[in-house]
């Protein structure tokens, strides 16, 4: 069971998506969450006009106003759903508040972002999934999705990325009603092994009492994105569960991968970890 959980609160005027579905998944999971809002504009006032009032003062004031309205919505969600809740402000880049902050707790929920606007290096959903070391559950930025974890899809490779996101999940997987496993070629390299013990990821899983199937994912690793979003639509799945960049982030980032496209074109929540 998930018992602490995160959600970055943006500090705007009406609420997103993913903040419902933190309290969901809080609720479900008798977990306490907490809400954390990020003024990275405050901080950049305070580092490039120290001690300065007037117009920045103003901002910083407008800034603290607006977090305050957005603490108002927060815990106001949480208590309509009975979520116990507590709630942070920080001054500084989201991403690498998140980064920090997601290692005090179980789990960290954040919105989908635009790969095409934002600028690069500061994108929260990457950064935090490769600096954490926490599964971040990012969820899409159009929907609701009152519900995750009944069906999961799990993209696996016998990786490392692949290990830390499927035991990130395993508090929705021991819920879960069924399980697809899309198993991938391993990556792993390891000269010295002449004889390898038993690896059995199916009974593995199954030991969280989920039913658990495994295919083949049936792609290159270039259209492995496409693969895992059509398997998770095709078998109605409310979670995809996967490690992120296996190959180097900027590998990834010129070449295309699979932890790319589906930040860009997820339909339903997806749990990373790196």
């Amino acid at each position: 069971m998930f018992r602490n959980i995160l959600v970055h609160v943006k500090p705007l005027e009406t609420s997103s998506p993913h903040e419902a579905t933190a309290v969901a998944i809080a609720k479900a999971h008798g977990a306490r969450l907490t809400g954390l809002s990020t003024l990275r504009d405050v901080s950049m006032l305070k580092l490039l006009f120290p001690g300065e009032g007037g117009a920045s003062a103003t901002r910083i004031e407008r800034s603290y106003a607006l977090a305050a309205e957005a603490e108002r919505r927060f815990r106001a969600l949480a208590e309509a759903a009975e979520v116990p809740c507590d709630w942070q402000v920080a001054e500084g880049d989201a991403a690498e508040v998140l980064s920090v902050a997601a290692r005090y707790h179980d789990l960290t929920v954040v919105e989908q972002t635009d790969l095409v606007s934002d600028e690069v290096g500061f994108d929260v959903p990457e950064t935090c999934v490769l600096s954490s070391g926490r599964p971040v559950l990012i969820v899409p930025n159009a929907g609701r999705f009152d519900h995750v974890g009944r069906s999961i899809v799990v993209a696996w490779n016998g990786s490392r990325q692949a290990a830390a996101a499927l035991h990130g999940a395993l508090p929705f997987i021991d819920r879960a009603e069924r399980v697809l496993v899309l198993q991938g070629r391993g990556r792993a390299s390891c000269p010295s092994v002449t004889r390898w013990p038993l690896l059995d990821l199916k009974r593995a899983i199954s030991s969280h009492g989920a039913p658990v199937s495994i295919e083949p994912i049936g792609a290159e690793d270039s259209d492995a994105g496409s693969a895992i979003l059509a398997a998770a639509a095709r078998e109605g799945a409310d979670l995809v569960v996967m490690g992120a960049y296996g190959r180097s982030w900027l590998s990834e980032w010129i070449l295309g991968g699979a932890t790319r496209h589906i930040l860009g074109h997820m339909g339903v929540p997806v749990l990373m970890a790196h």
